[in-house]
């Protein structure tokens, strides 16, 4: 009997042995099929069956901003997709990607010094150069195409977006620079003869669909990834403007219909651990020009539904072109440091489609009226701010004297309040145009009045209570994810992309100036302990800049030594050389401590990104970073509104100073504390402006904080007797 239990448990061992070795022959790795259909939305590819079908069942999407390396056209798209950074190419120029003949293998060989594969960029040198000379991010180009064929996966690219202009062939093979090498090769394919001759369709050719299927299906064997461009969709798009409506409808429909047929076969033929990615580079003219500037992605890869996100954005259902390449080399467990795109999440969700639509809605909208309300905003403090120093150079000639600056007073404050209306107005959850502007103005009106009726008689007061309002909103929105940041007319947009998450640089200027002004009225009114006051710095400065709430570097710089400055001023510590350079270190280690935490967590932010960089770089990171932001600001000072805040603010400072006799003087013996807090704000103002790449915004909007109370504590002083 025991000879026997022994014998059964030594078979189970055996067979448990043998149970790994057959579990993983049993699981293929999966492949990548990559299918472009440039300037569609979403709308489109819900008119496709099979697609929409499919979408109802499975499929995550998401919304995908195209911005490249200066500029957004559909070449830079595709390549920062290949590179997995915002990426430069040569401009309106050749893409010249084509099938290897005797003739193009010499030609290709002769210009870059490699030997070709199937299919070869006779122009790569060209993007490459424009890219290293012009470039503003340091991108590689062909990033994805090298890594893979670096660890012998095999790609194979098929079909064009070529179009007919003047009776000659213009080729637009831009799916190359997704999936090409650093030399601009891709392993095998067909770019050159997978058209015919359809004088139904746009310039007289469409995709041979038929071929396309047999080649899909070919192709598919031997390779490991597959990049399908469905050229038509592009020449419907460029074609549009020599058809009627009805014509355009019609030939939109043909092509659909085409395109229907082709992921009917597609659907069919992939495996079950196989991955489909639909994806539009760029929009098509009409949404771009109607400022819908994000484009549909679609990947299929289980049987669940819901959205796209990435640590890039922090968004639901919003992502970039440069985390499409590092999602698809994921896909094969492979990564590269160079590609500063982040791998997909997923939110599960099955209104997905509805969600995003009323998402994009809400984005579209705010990004249609933010320059008409901050020109407004801006507006009102350089108007306001101008006004009110003329009208106290000449208070003696105006009439009704009282009356005219007890209505600037209050005009002035709205600078202060619109910050804080700005930011809170999202909670109205407007999607359109005109429920955003009902929204600012009922959220600025709720906030005038009641700082009216808490703080009648007390100007200070009041700005006070809208400052410490603003900061204590920021903090909070901080705290839960930046909802009311992300919806704000005054911060940053999916659209733009230059941030997706986070403070933005905009309220980075606000959080200086009302933290500081706010709690300096407090000390001046002996309402809160010193110790106190650095305490709230501390809370300010962890939510609002670190890697996993407000995530913004600059404002990590610049806070951390304004607030420093301030209460070292407050403490009456003497300021000497020592102590700014203890200062800068102080900000320094905080950044870097930041930098840690980011890393160890692994929350992704900008500045983990930035530290990756350095590390993988060197000290060229640091220099191309700055000379990016340098080049910003300079760009800014010469085009943004912005400028006029700060040039207002300079000009009203400077006459002050000599006109009244000792008027700042006065104004320092009276509110030591407040008067310290401008000291602070202004040194924040130029640090903000030194480490950011909107510094000119960032700068302007703290300035906002010493300006307006200024001028206010001045016109009370000078004209009402407030001595």
């Amino acid at each position: 009997m025991k000879k026997k239990v022994i014998s059964l448990l030594l078979l189970i061992m055996i067979c448990i042995g043998f149970i790994p070795e057959y579990s993983f022959a049993a699981t293929e790795e999966g492949k990548v099929i990559y299918i472009s259909m440039n300037r569609s939305n979403i709308n489109d590819l819900q008119r496709i069956p099979v697609l929409n079908e499919k979408l109802n069942k499975s499929g995550y999407i998401g919304l995908m901003n195209t911005r490249g390396d200066q500029g957004n056209d559909d070449a830079r798209s595709y390549a920062s997709i290949g590179a997995g950074s915002r990426a430069n190419v040569i401009s309106n120029g050749p893409i010249s990607f084509v099938n290897l003949t005797e003739e193009s293998g010499l030609i290709y060989k002769s210009a870059t010094g490699e030997n070709p594969k199937e299919i070869n960029n006779l122009d790569i040198n060209a993007s490459i150069n424009i890219n290293v000379e012009q470039g503003s991010y340091g991108s590689t180009l062909g990033v994805l195409g090298q890594t893979l064929s670096d660890h012998n996966k095999k790609m194979a690219l098929l079909g064009n977006s070529d179009i007919v202009e003047n009776n000659n062939l213009v080729k637009i093979r831009n799916a190359g620079l997704i999936c090409m090498d650093t030399s601009g090769r891709v392993y095998s394919g067909n770019v050159d003869n997978i058209n015919t001759k359809d004088l139904s369709m746009p310039y007289g050719i469409r995709t041979d669909y038929e071929k396309l299927i047999k080649e899909t299906k070919s192709y598919y064997k031997d390779n490991d990834a597959l990049f399908i461009e469905l050229g038509d969709t592009y020449r419907l798009d460029k074609y549009k403007s020599n058809l009627n409506e009805k014509t355009y409808n019609k030939i939109k429909k043909n092509i659909y219909t085409n395109v229907n047929t082709y992921l009917s076969e597609v659907f069919n033929m992939i495996g079950k651990n196989d991955v489909v990615y639909i994806v539009s580079e760029s929009q098509s003219d009409l949404d771009y020009n109607n400022k819908r500037r994000l484009s549909p992605v679609i990947k299929f890869s289980d049987y669940k539904k819901g959205l796209l996100s990435s640590a890039t954005t922090r968004r639901d259902g919003i992502i970039a072109n440069l985390d499409l390449g590092v999602d698809i080399l994921n896909e094969f467990g492979l990564s590269n440091d160079i590609m500063i795109g982040r791998t997909f999440d997923y939110i599960e969700k099955d209104d997905n489609i509805k969600y995003l639509s009323n998402q994009y809605e809400k984005i579209v909208s705010i990004n249609n009226i933010r320059s008409t309300l901050v020109n407004i905003f801006v507006g009102i403090v350089s108007v306001s701010g101008v006004m009110a120093m003329l009208a106290l150079l000449f208070k003696d000639k105006l009439p009704y004297k009282d009356k005219v600056f007890i209505v600037l007073k209050e005009f002035i404050k709205l600078g202060i309040i619109m910050p804080l209306a700005l930011l809170s107005a999202p909670i109205f959850n407007a999607k359109t145009q005109m429920g955003i502007i009902i929204s600012v103005i009922a959220m600025t009106i709720l906030i005038y009045l009641s700082g009216r009726l808490l703080f009648k008689h007390s100007d200070i007061k009041q700005m006070s209570y809208y400052a410490l309002l603003t900061i204590g909103l920021v903090v909070f929105d901080s705290i839960i994810g930046t909802f009311f940041m992300k919806y704000s007319v005054m911060s940053y947009d999916a659209i733009v992309g230059a941030r997706y998450y986070g403070v933005g640089n905009e309220y980075q200027g606000v959080i200086i100036g009302s933290a500081i002004f706010g709690l300096a009225v407090l000390l001046d009114n002996k309402r809160i302990h010193k110790w106190l006051v650095g305490a709230l710095f501390v809370v300010i400065l962890i939510t609002t800049a670190s890697p996993f709430m407000g995530a913004n570097v600059g404002a990590a710089i610049s806070e951390c030594v304004a607030f420093l400055i301030f209460m070292m001023l407050i403490y009456g510590v003497k300021l000497d050389l020592k102590k700014i350079i203890m200062v800068g270190l102080a900000a320094f280690l905080l950044v870097l401590g930041f930098a840690g935490l980011d890393l160890l967590m692994g929350t992704e932010s900008h500045l983990g990104a930035f530290v990756m960089e350095i590390l993988r770089e060197g000290p060229s990171a640091i220099i191309l970073t700055f000379s990016r932001k340098i080049s910003m600001n300079l760009k800014l000072a010469r085009s943004t509104v912005w400028v006029n805040i700060l040039l207002t603010g300079i000009a009203v400072i400077g006459i002050f100073i000599f006109r009244p006799s000792r008027h700042m003087k006065n104004i320092s013996n009276k509110y030591p504390m407040i008067f310290k807090g401008f000291i602070a704000s202004m040194v924040g103002c130029l640090i903000a402006l030194l480490v950011n790449d909107s510094g000119i915004v960032a700068a302007a909007t703290a300035s906002i904080y010493i300006l307006i109370p200024i001028l206010i504590i001045s016109i009370n002083m000078i004209i009402f007797n407030d001595k």
